[in-house]
């Protein structure tokens, strides 16, 4: 090897080490990112995402005797911190309804506009004069629906809990149910922020 090419092949090499040792600094924030976990590199690890914790609530088809029955609960969610007691549980709450088509479905109490607690409002009249929206102008009729007390949005159970009225930028967050034989368990809730 000659004396030039040697120089060339060092100078090149001493170049690409603050790049690689860039791209390595980077790896770990970028890992992260990809996986969230508890330690820097720990891609195998346990995930830091919030995850139920007991008690998990469970319902039975006796509890549902008939269509619309809404049943409220309070679901624990477990987040990592890094306090003494490596987690923090905030309970949410939620409604579990039986929907005319026979599923039952389960979302967060929490009014995706602010945060208030939001109503299961039964009546279309009671939502026409209290909410200042009519029930009876959604498609298949009146039927129950969500309602918050703060501003007055209104949410469709019945339609995936979509938005009919007031300034709520989305439906409510669901909650997943599991159902094994005649019982229904709320296991999760769906990603996001809680509000």
């Amino acid at each position: 090897m000659t004396e030039g090419v040697l120089r060339r092949t060092v100078l090149k090499t001493a170049a690409a080490l603050p790049l690689a040792a860039t791209f390595g600094l980077l790896a770990s924030p970028f890992l992260r990112f990809l996986r969230p976990t508890l330690k820097p590199l720990d891609v195998l690890g346990q995930s830091d995402q919030p995850i139920a914790e007991p008690p998990i609530p469970t319902f039975t088809e006796k509890d549902f005797p008939e269509p619309w029955t809404c049943l409220p609960f309070m679901f624990n969610q477990k987040y990592i911190e890094y306090n003494p007691e490596a987690k923090e549980i905030r309970k949410i709450p939620g409604f579990i309804v039986k929907l005319p088509t026979g599923d039952v479905v389960a979302y967060s109490r929490i009014c995706p506009h602010l945060g208030c607690i939001f109503n299961f409002i039964p009546e279309p009249e009671e939502c026409a004069k209290g909410y200042n929206f009519d029930p009876r102008t959604l498609a298949g009729g009146g039927r129950p629906v969500f309602a918050c007390p703060c501003h007055l949005s209104v949410y469709d159970i019945a339609n995936s809990g979509k938005v009919v009225s007031g300034p709520a930028p989305r439906p409510p967050r669901k909650f997943e149910v599991k159902k094994s034989g005649d019982q229904y368990e709320v296991i999760a809730l769906e990603a996001g922020s809680i509000a």
